[in-house]
């Protein structure tokens, strides 16, 4: 059967070419002002038409080498006409180019770069059939990046040394790596790579004899090159399951050969047609069509290496014994032979078993010194981090002790100046309250000579009225004309009712609280509850003593302003005014079913606070129950 040649895609340097059309690419190129910038468009140019037309892109990435003066630029275009050698099978040309990158690389000290070059140097001894030389310069490759870190290009080179191995027939080796690599490639999402992964690891299950895997990963992988609009994937796709089906089912293998080379010629791609050129010549000779299996063959025997030419060889060996011509097919018999063992002599697998094993064993003692050293820089680390900890230790505990005392001096300071902050409060309320009760006697010292004037008046003017009224009509003569008497009395009974009226506008509080609390407030009660708004009831339970007169103003006046905050506030229609007496205490009980209030919020409000002073100044207590649509209820304790 016709083995196939795993294509791998060759890694770019560093420098990412700008994400433009070749449009805008081709209007900046003509607008260019210096040689420099024209190089870098070109190369840009070059690189956009690496996956459409290999012949174009290589005469841009001639055309930018004119530029020699810049030698990062001058790298990374030897690397591009590099890389379009190695995909048209230019492989001298291919290595040329590459070891000019390497030496500019050398030369700026970039050794991480001269490390991605070693990937296509290695990628073009496969494909020479240099397998030795290819395990050894992608193995040394895979060490630089594993030490930097780099899966996704530790990935590349074991990616090519599975190839390496599934030429020397060693596919559990060639799983083991492929496995390996598409493994990181999954984990980054590296579609480009899973897409030349997956048909190599197809592929080396096949050879194993695992056709079931080889068909499972070959379809995974067209359905992602599908997904992708890949068509160069697809045409290696389609040409490892030309090769799946050769022997199972050759007129499918022939479709899918047919589409490889349909794919490959609309894309322009010459590497890897000559795998599909000897599939189809094995075919044909399969099918006894000798002279066109050899006009396949011979196309493709120039450009195979390798085990692939071996394969090569031994059909166009079977196609001339076909045709009757024993002399031609016996030399390609014997040149297969000779490559052969040329290939798979011991001296040459020895030699690459024993990169691996150096390659292995390196592996092994760099872990070794790596966990040794990580032990030892945690054991440094640990002794460090213990000497800090004690240290911080101390310095903390020398904060605490002086922040400790440091705080208890201030906690004594502010205790003191707190306690003689209560002491001037109290000094200053004692002022406030003493203010308060000489402002309060003076009123009541007002209030009784108010009173006493008032007294004055009712003897001295409507008395002596009163008198002289009383006099006329007890000594009306019936001499007197009856019209002038009754003018008299008439122009008395006025002058005596408009000293009442006088009186009576400005002393009728007065005259009301002299006959006690409970007939004033009932007075004031009836007077609210005319105007059918509010209606106010009074009671009085078990009154037997009457308060000082000072103290019944001052609860008066406690009614008033009550009875003011149910009308402007509560939104009440029912007030209950109560009076008992109890254990020698009055006791007075104002409730109203209006829509109370919160007295967290708003008991320094609506004249509370005035309300407390006043009951302060009886010496009495007050206390307020209410809470929102659940009316008010305020009861006051006046000792007797």
């Amino acid at each position: 059967m016709k083995r196939i040649l795993l294509f791998f895609l060759l890694c770019s340097l560093g420098i990412n070419a700008q994400n433009q059309t070749l449009d805008s690419l081709k209007t900046a190129l003509e607008a260019a002002s210096s040689a420099e910038d024209r190089a870098h468009i070109e190369l840009s140019l070059a690189r956009q038409y690496e996956r459409l037309d290999l012949a174009t892109g290589k005469q841009y990435a001639l055309s930018a080498l004119q530029y020699t003066a810049n030698d990062s630029l001058l790298a990374e275009t030897h690397n591009q006409l590099g890389r379009f050698y190695f995909f048209t099978s230019v492989l001298d040309s291919a290595v040329y180019h590459f070891d000019q990158t390497r030496s500019l690389m050398a030369k700026m000290g970039d050794s991480s770069r001269m490390a991605i070059v070693s990937i296509s140097l290695g990628a073009i001894q496969l494909r020479k059939g240099d397998y030795q030389a290819t395990v050894s310069t992608l193995t040394q490759a895979a060490q630089y990046f594993e030490g930097q870190n780099d899966e996704l290009n530790a990935a590349k080179c074991y990616s090519n040394i599975a190839t390496a191995f599934a030429e020397l027939d060693n596919y559990p080796k060639a799983i083991e790596y492929s496995e390996k690599s598409l493994d990181i490639f999954n984990r980054l999402e590296q579609v480009q790579f899973q897409l030349i992964t997956l048909p190599n690891l197809a592929t080396q299950y096949f050879k194993l004899g695992d056709t079931a895997k080889a068909i499972a990963y070959n379809g995974d992988a067209e359905r992602l090159a599908k997904k992708v609009d890949d068509k160069r994937s697809l045409s290696i796709i389609y040409n490892n399951l030309g090769s799946l089906y050769l022997k199972k089912d050759p007129v499918k293998a022939k479709e899918y050969l047919l589409q490889t080379i349909e794919l490959k010629e609309a894309l322009n791609l010459v590497n890897g047609i000559e795998v599909t050129q000897s599939n189809l010549g094995y075919l044909m000779v399969e099918e006894g069509n000798y002279r066109e299996a050899i006009q396949n063959l011979e196309a493709a025997k120039t450009k195979l290496k390798g085990k692939q030419r071996v394969l090569l060889l031994e059909h166009l060996a079977s196609a001339y014994e076909g045709v009757g011509n024993m002399n031609l097919a016996l030399a390609n018999s014997r040149s297969a032979k000779v490559l052969n063992d040329s290939i798979m002599n011991s001296e040459n697998q020895k030699a690459i078993v024993e990169i691996q094993t150096q390659y292995e064993t390196e592996k092994k003692e760099n872990k070794i010194l790596a966990l040794t050293n990580e032990n030892l820089q945690v054991d440094i680390k640990r002794k460090k981090n213990r000497n800090l900890l004690f240290a911080a230790l101390g310095v903390l505990l020398l904060t605490l002790i002086l922040a400790y005392f440091s705080y208890k001096g201030n906690r004594r300071k502010r205790v003191i100046a707190q306690q003689q902050l209560i002491i001037d409060r109290q000094k200053f309320e004692q002022q406030i309250k003493q203010q308060e009760l000489n402002g309060i006697d003076a009123i009541v010292d007002a209030q009784e000579k108010e009173r006493a004037k008032m007294a004055a008046d009712l003897h001295d003017n409507l008395g002596s009225k009163v008198a002289a009224l009383k006099l006329l009509v007890e000594s009306q003569p019936d001499t007197v004309d009856p019209k002038s008497y009754k003018e008299k009395l008439t122009t008395m009974m006025d002058d005596t009712y408009q000293a009442v009226r006088n009186m009576s506008q400005n002393k009728n509080f007065g005259a009301y609280i002299n006959k006690g609390l409970v007939p004033s407030t009932k007075y004031i009660a009836n007077q609210i509850s005319q105007t059918e708004a509010l209606q106010i009831t009074v009671n009085a339970v078990g009154i037997t003593q009457r308060v000082e007169n000072s103290m019944e103003i001052q609860l008066f006046r406690i009614i008033q302003e009550l009875l003011t905050n149910v009308i402007k506030h509560a939104d009440a229609s029912e007030v209950n005014i109560q009076f008992t007496e109890d254990d020698n205490e009055l006791i007075i009980l104002v409730e109203d079913n209006g829509r109370g209030f919160d007295t967290d919020k708003v008991y320094d409000g609506i004249g509370l606070n005035n309300i407390q002073q006043r009951v302060d100044r009886t010496g009495g207590k007050l206390s307020i129950d209410s809470s929102p649509g659940n009316g008010t209820t305020v009861i006051i304790n006046v000792p007797l």
